[in-house]
């Protein structure tokens, strides 16, 4: 992580307003960092982790799509903050975060217990332990911790509902090849075909993150299953060529992320 320039950055991610504005006021309040932003999604969240890199980041757990472990495990080890985990009562995840010594909030919390979990913050950042932090979040995750919570992928994710000209298509993940972004809309690609679905991209990477998809691209997801070759190109960035001959841009930033699913460096 690049040096701290004044004073740490603070990231806030929650789905709630109310409760956006209230961790807002009391980061404010305490003078001892500054606020570089507010996501209300997992999803967006990881874009804005990747693109600002906050030393600190106080995450909600449960929120729809994409909840808190799951925009964990979408960012290297290397772009992870000190993080604060805001949560409501769930003994299994209160046990892990005291396991793996992670600070967290449980809603509702008061003002002195914030000032305790943010102190303990700033001493982590002050230490720069930024690998070793990620590494703990890293163990934490790969424990279990929120495989089993009703926050994750809904049952039923291989399905997805797409309306065409007043009528519903269901169509199956496993066919669709590849998603594009198209403003406000993405383009779902499958076969010969292409259905234009109201959602942005993140938010379909959350519905198909256990379904064998990756982000390639911040405006490309691609089903694993359809890649057939990666051609290097410049500046570490590739090629993905896939079965139908298709062409797509896989960019550095997003590289990791499949080099994570393949199980090996590019």
């Amino acid at each position: 992580m690049e040096e701290i320039v004044g004073k740490p950055r603070a990231l806030i991610v929650d789905d709630e307003l109310p409760a956006r504005l209230r961790l807002r006021e009391l980061l404010e309040r305490s003078q001892s960092v500054v606020v570089c932003g507010e996501c209300a999604s997992g999803g967006d969240a990881v874009d804005v982790i990747c693109e600002l890199r906050p030393e600190l980041l106080l995450i909600d757990v449960q929120m729809p799509v994409m909840d808190g472990f799951q925009v964990l495990r979408q960012l290297p080890s290397d772009q992870l903050p000190v993080t604060i985990f805001v949560t409501a009562y769930d003994r299994y995840a209160l046990a892990a975060f005291e396991a793996h010594a992670f600070d967290y909030l449980l809603k509702p919390f008061s003002d002195e217990r914030f000032t305790m979990a943010l102190d303990r913050a700033m001493k982590q950042i002050g230490m720069r332990q930024n690998e070793e932090i990620g590494n703990r979040i890293l163990a934490m995750l790969d424990s279990g911790i929120g495989a089993n919570r009703n926050e994750r992928t809904p049952p039923g994710n291989d399905r997805l509902t797409i309306k065409v000209n007043g009528r519903v298509v269901i169509l199956k993940t496993g066919d669709v090849d590849w998603v594009e972004a198209a403003g406000v809309y993405v383009e779902l690609h499958a076969g010969k075909k292409v259905y234009l679905h109201r959602a942005s991209i993140t938010e379909m990477e959350g519905q198909l993150v256990s379904a064998r998809f990756v982000r390639i691209h911040r405006s490309t997801l691609v089903n694993l299953d359809r890649v057939r070759e990666l051609r290097p190109a410049t500046h570490g960035e590739f090629h993905v060529l896939l079965s139908d001959g298709r062409e797509l841009k896989l960019s550095r930033g997003y590289r990791h992320r499949l080099e994570e699913q393949l199980g090996r460096s590019l």
